[in-house]
């Protein structure tokens, strides 16, 4: 970690050039849903003085993530993580011994694919995978120190700023730019997937009907369309249907319509990790 100091100068260079709005916007075109956090926190700021609802709100939208950076400059980057940007997050904590964890699990089941990586200002590490349907977010499932965030999750991405001062940085040989994110392997699935049933239990009905009959504005339509279309994946309507049937929502209720492209786009995002799900059975 010590590559990162001189921490003063690092920070007032970030803040100053405007970097994390452009790192914002960078990892959008990454097809990453982005959202701002409170600067130097892992707060969301639109939940509190920028109006929405957290993560819920991530987009991938230039206009919308350049208004919300505009209005606050100094906003830390969340990125929505599950089906909004088709990845989900194995966070290890050393400070809870989660180094170790993972060690003894490497041990026993062989090494982790080669993924991105980013280094966290706490001094812990996040390993990316590619989504699947039903990995949602839980505290030490596969050991102490280990968590995971997919859908429904956040985490804090580079090159924010820890509230410690220490900047959230890509591992130089797991960086994005250059490593595509790996499926992972078959003992982390088997430990972190929760079942269809259980899926359906935490997001009640009403949920749903609220969601066909309000619609959504922008800057959460995108998380909208992608939990839409595996909602109706994952009960195996076929996925033309689910794409005319998204489309057809998305006319009528989103305010403004999302870009028919960015549509298509996420419906396939979303159809290729449920298929990625059946075939893992």
């Amino acid at each position: 970690m010590s590559g990162r100091l001189p921490i003063d100068d690092r920070v007032g260079a970030w803040l100053e050039s405007g970097k994390l709005a452009e790192h914002a916007l960078a990892h959008a075109r990454r097809g990453w849903a982005v959202f701002p956090l409170a600067p130097k926190s892992k707060v969301p700021l639109i939940g509190k003085r920028l109006g929405g609802r957290g993560c819920r709100d991530a987009t991938r939208e230039p206009a919308q993530i350049a208004k919300w950076w505009a209005r606050c400059p100094q906003a830390n980057i969340g990125i929505a993580t599950g089906a909004p940007s088709g990845f989900f997050v194995l966070d290890v904590d050393p400070g809870h011994k989660g180094d170790k964890t993972l060690s003894a699990l490497i041990r026993q089941h062989g090494p982790l694919p080669h993924t991105v990586v980013s280094l966290t200002g706490g001094g812990g590490r996040h390993f990316l995978f590619r989504h699947v349907t039903g990995i949602g977010n839980s505290a030490s499932r596969l050991g102490v120190g280990l968590d995971v965030r997919g859908d429904g999750g956040y985490i804090v991405a580079p090159p924010s700023i820890h509230e410690n001062g220490r900047i959230y940085a890509w591992d130089i040989n797991y960086a994005p730019h250059e490593t595509a994110i790996a499926a992972a392997p078959a003992w982390l699935l088997a430990r972190t997937v929760r079942s269809v049933k259980a899926k359906a239990q935490a997001e009640p009905s009403e949920n749903w009907r609220r969601l066909i009959s309000e619609g959504m504005d922008e800057g959460g339509r995108n998380n909208a369309i992608a939990r839409l279309a595996g909602h109706l994946l994952r009960r195996r309507v076929d996925p033309l249907v689910v794409l005319d049937l998204v489309r057809c929502w998305n006319a009528a209720r989103c305010r403004p319509p999302l870009d028919d492209v960015e549509l298509v786009r996420t419906v396939d995002s979303i159809a290729a990790a449920e298929m990625r799900r059946r075939n893992a059975k």
